[in-house]
């Protein structure tokens, strides 16, 4: 005969995980709306006899089956496949969102050229031509043609202080990044403390290392918080998780371990304050220490992150095509379109200073004094011609054209070596088919060889290419990360249809183990008032 009171312990634990199971539906149903909640469930297994004695008979071991359930733990509905694949995709997400954003802005900064800006001004350019070619000897329509030329150096110094404050804005949004990135890796790391010393509290002493606690049941909120953090981490940079034997986490960024445990790595941007000059941030002061936004670990190592946000925000900082150099690369970044705006203003000016007479065949500066275009420094005494390359920023129209505006019209005399103002027009007119037919080398590093117009319309082309490239690998990276986000909610996420379903189902089980409890105090009742008692 099995022990008296062995059914209704039996029945009380399954009312007990019926009781539990009915909290844990409604404390999901309570989370529904709970971001990076996990869905949980009590795991239940059967209660068995798990003693064997040599001297316990088969008879004996049988009257102690039939023990009913246990509650083995409260778990989380979590496959960690679908977090690595998702965690995967939103590097790529944020990276290409960024990228397409900022590039947004610098076409806006260059305000269309091949429609209002810098092909707007040389169509005005070859109308002023045009206008002074009818009458060369009007020094008002020549002040005309120095005037347009004027205004189109002014629109590359608004080029480059504009693109300045873009990229003074993207360092400082940068700097926001790498704060925010440092603040996810200390709550990160903190919660990897406090979960480990949950474990520890339920192994009753500290884990071995060759004990693992992972997939043991734990502090499942705790564990949710971490989760959602690590989300966020991996939207920063391509990140490889790996779980400690205590509990903790092990976070690699593009190879750099920069959590394990209680022990991380901070990122900052390395800089130097020996470089002369006024700066009006620290920000500046780093960068133009390298001309490049170097991102550096507390450990020494590089970050170099494969994708995410501070991919896109170094890409956009150092990015500098063709013209790269020292820790710049070749993406089309602000300085890649800065490169590019400054070769314009050398070539162009170069073009218009070569048909004026101020170089020869080879390129050598022979007739300083037939210069149209120059740099701020050579116009102030401050430094020779070729001593600095000519930018958007330092252009100017020399101070020898701003004395004689019609200088542009005249042509030299041959036999006598001297400069005279051409009445006929031709020299005007090949300046205007020059603009229009000439093939310029644009940069000298292959870049692009054309005329001024082709280049402009270059320019404008991977501006476009290179927002529609980025937005194009947004939206794929986008619908893959929300396919993957679907998929795990559809595995981790609380759906009340389901939960409903399990609420009517525990109270069912739960109603039925009272019954029992009934049926098995009803026999008892019997077999201890009313055996033996014959006829009563």
């Amino acid at each position: 005969m099995r022990p008296s009171f062995l059914g209704l312990e039996m029945s009380k634990r399954t009312i007990q995980l019926s009781q539990k199971a009915l909290d844990i539906t409604g404390s999901n149903l309570s989370n529904a709306q709970t971001e990076g909640y996990t869905r949980q469930v009590v795991d239940i297994g059967s209660h068995y006899l798990n003693n064997y004695s040599y001297w316990q008979s088969s008879t004996s071991r049988m009257t102690l089956a039939g023990q009913g359930a246990k509650g083995l733990g409260v778990d989380q509905v979590r496959d960690p496949y679908i977090d690595k694949r998702y965690r995967e995709s939103t590097p790529l997400v944020s990276e290409f969102s960024t990228k397409a954003d900022v590039l947004k802005e610098v076409e806006t900064v260059l305000d269309n050229i091949t429609t209002e800006g810098l092909t707007k001004s040389m169509d005005d350019l070859k109308n002023a031509l045009s206008q002074y070619a009818e009458r060369p000897d009007s020094e008002e329509l020549a002040s005309i043609v120095r005037n347009q030329c004027y205004n189109l150096t002014n629109l590359l110094h608004s080029y480059k202080a504009d693109l300045e404050d873009l990229k003074e804005t993207n360092l400082e949004s940068l700097d926001a990044s790498i704060e925010d990135t440092n603040n996810i890796i200390d709550r990160i790391v903190n919660y990897n403390k406090s979960i480990v010393k949950e474990y520890i509290s339920l192994a009753n002493g500290i884990p071995s290392d060759t004990y693992s606690v992972t997939g043991d049941y734990g502090p499942n909120e705790m564990l949710d918080e971490r989760n959602l953090l690590l989300d966020e981490l991996s939207y920063k940079g391509d990140i490889t998780v790996y779980n400690n034997n205590d509990g903790s986490v092990r976070v690699l960024m593009n190879g750099v371990e920069i959590i394990n445990g209680e022990k991380y790595e901070h990122l900052y941007m390395k800089g130097s304050t020996k470089i002369e000059g006024e700066f009006s941030s620290e920000l500046l002061r780093n960068y133009s220490a390298y001309n490049s936004a170097v991102l550096r670990w507390t450990s020494g190592d590089d970050c170099k992150p494969a994708s995410g946000e501070l991919k896109a925000y170094t890409d956009i900082l150092n990015g500098n095509g063709v013209y790269a150099s020292g820790y710049q690369n070749d993406s089309y970044g602000i300085p890649y379109y800065e490169s590019t705006i400054d070769v314009f203003a050398h070539t162009f000016a170069t073009f218009m200073n070569t048909f004026n007479g101020a170089f020869d065949e080879t390129g050598a500066l022979v007739a300083p004094d037939r210069l149209l275009f120059c740099t701020k420094e050579y116009n102030e005494g401050e430094a020779e011609y070729n001593e600095i390359d000519m930018t958007m920023d330092n252009i100017r129209i020399s101070n020898q054209w701003m004395s004689n505006a019609t200088m542009i019209g005249e042509v030299k005399d041959e036999e006598t070596g001297l400069w005279k103002l051409s009445l006929d027009g031709d020299h005007i007119n090949q300046y205007i088919v020059n603009l229009g037919t000439k093939a310029l080398d644009f940069g000298g590093k292959g870049d692009y060889e054309g005329t001024v117009y082709d280049y402009l319309l270059f320019i404008n082309n991977r501006i476009g290419q290179n927002i529609d490239y980025n937005e194009s690998r947004y939206e794929a990276a986008y619908a893959t990360a929300n396919s993957l986000l679907d998929t795990r909610d559809s595995v981790s996420g609380v759906s009340e249809t389901e939960e409903g379903i399990n609420m009517l189902t525990y109270q069912n089980w739960y109603n039925a183990s009272a019954r029992l409890m009934t049926a098995l105090d009803d026999a008892l009742d019997r077999l201890i008032n009313n055996t033996g008692r014959v006829g009563l």
